[in-house]
Formats: C-alpha cells, sequence, structure tokens
C-alpha cells in the first residue's frame, strides 16, 4: 500500500502536516478540536484498502505549526488549510468528512471549492455555538465566559491549568469514557488517544479555536450547500444533542437527480 506524509504551506505561512494512505478516489478526514488521526483509526484501515485516504493536522494541532498571528486561529483559516491541501496534492475532487469541530470548517470550506467536493459527511457536529446544548443545557455558556475571563487576565495560569487538568488519569479517563464516548462499546486505547490529543493542544490554540466556533452560525451557510451530504447522528450523543442534527437536516438543501439521492433514514426521532 502507498503511504507517505508530508508538510505544506498554508496561505499565511503555517506549516501544516498530513498523511495520504491507499490509492483510488480521494477520502478527506477532519477531526474534532483537539483530536488526532488516530481518531478515525477504523475508518482509515477499512477505506484505505480501496480509496486514498487523507487526514491532517489542523494549525497548531500536534505536527503542525502554531501561526505565528494568533489572529489566525479561526474557522476560517481552517477551511482555508483544506483548501491549500486540495491544491498541495493537486486533489481534483474528493469527498471529505468531518467530526464535531469538522463539521463546521466544511460548511465553510465547501463553498470555496464546491466542484472539487465530490460529496460530504457530517457527523454529530453543529453549525452553531457549541456551548448552546451541550449537555442539554446551556451551562457551558457560563463555563466559557469564566475561562475567557480567566484568560484575559492570566494566560499563563489557564495554560497550567489546562496541562494539570487534561493529563493522563484515572478522573480524566472516566469523565471522558462517560461524556464523549459510548462506554459500553468504547476501547480504552480509544479513549486514551483522545485525552492525550487533549493534553498535547496548546491552551491558546484550543481557547481560540472554540472561542471562534461559539460566534459561528452556519445555518443560512448549510442552505446554499449544493454537494451530497450524508449527515451522522448519535440518538445519546451529549456534546451534540441529536435535536440540532435534525435541524442541519431540515436546512440542508435536498439532492434528486439521476446521479444523487439525498435520503433521510426513518428513525425514532422523527428524522424522515
Amino acid at each position: 500500500m502507498n503511504s507517505w506524509q508530508g508538510l505544506f504551506k498554508a496561505s499565511d505561512g503555517t506549516s501544516l502536516y498530513y498523511e495520504v494512505r491507499g490509492e483510488g478516489p480521494a477520502l478527506i478526514f477532519c477531526y474534532g478540536l483537539t483530536c488526532r488521526k488516530e481518531h478515525w483509526k477504523y475508518q482509515l484501515d477499512y477505506f484505505s484498502k480501496s480509496y486514498q485516504v487523507i487526514t491532517f493536522d489542523y494549525r497548531g494541532h500536534h505536527f503542525s505549526s502554531q501561526p505565528a498571528n494568533d489572529q489566525h486561529l479561526t474557522l476560517d483559516w481552517c477551511a482555508q488549510d483544506l483548501v491549500d491541501l486540495f491544491n498541495h496534492l493537486k486533489i481534483e475532487q474528493a469527498v471529505v468528512l468531518g467530526h464535531s469541530f469538522g463539521v463546521p470548517i466544511l460548511t465553510k470550506c465547501i463553498p470555496l471549492i464546491p466542484k472539487r467536493i465530490k460529496g460530504a459527511v457530517f457527523i454529530c457536529g453543529s453549525v452553531t455555538n457549541p456551548f448552546e446544548n451541550m449537555f442539554h443545557s446551556n451551562r457551558m455558556k457560563r463555563v466559557h465566559r469564566l475561562t475567557s475571563l480567566i484568560q484575559d487576565q492570566a494566560p499563563e495560569l489557564m495554560a497550567t491549568l489546562w496541562q494539570k487538568f487534561t493529563e493522563k488519569n484515572r478522573l480524566s479517563f472516566l469523565m471522558t469514557s462517560r461524556l464523549g464516548f459510548n462506554a459500553s462499546r468504547a476501547q480504552e486505547q480509544d479513549v486514551l488517544n483522545y485525552i492525550e490529543g487533549v493534553h498535547r493542544t496548546p491552551f491558546q490554540v484550543f481557547f481560540s479555536l472554540i472561542s471562534d466556533y461559539a460566534r459561528f452560525d452556519g445555518r443560512s451557510a448549510l442552505k446554499d450547500l449544493t454537494c451530497p451530504i450524508l449527515l451522522v447522528a448519535g440518538d445519546n450523543d451529549q456534546i451534540t444533542p441529536f435535536a440540532l442534527q435534525e435541524e442541519m437536516a431540515d436546512l440542508i438543501p435536498p439532492i434528486s437527480t439521476d446521479q444523487n439521492i439525498w435520503w433521510k433514514p426513518q428513525c425514532p426521532h422523527g428524522l424522515s
């Protein structure tokens, strides 16, 4: 199997890391905020047998550099990074897959290169302030406001607290496995990989990107997406509740042509 990795320069000069595996039609995977390529382990192993699968690290994540200008830690810049990846690898067309934070990035990216996006898969992500409905309440908005105040006054303290509270231990494992995973099915290493990804991401990177996400409202943008989109949701998702996925499904324009059919599966929650 052909595989390689490399670096490319983003439009602002930031160095970004990518990996390519397999041959065939291109699939580009966009993970969630502070996640890692290992988040897609099972999908990459399966699809690389028949497709060219591509992952990359967001700016400020893992093997990619942090931009020289902190103002470039935004959804818009991440979306442009994906366009730059298309150009670097000379990809004419690809199906793009986004999980969580990857969904708003794709929502911004697809209109930039609509003819090069063959289709998209949106997995458990939202295009509105994630703190509005997380854990089925808006309490996390208060946590974000408090964090913003501390970050403004004492950024070094926040960086230290971030490193302390995101390190691997029994408490972080239990909280992460219960709140962010299906505890009855997730493998222990999958949870540990996620915790490590969070821990390795500088707080400034996380805070800047999540704050920009909190200001984003992409509902009107969904109405302008013209590529086929598969929307995947979880009944018991605590981070991105199912109702948000229903709202997105209603906003995405239906596609019905000889080549593509937009299909909303029947389910107990009324997504039909």
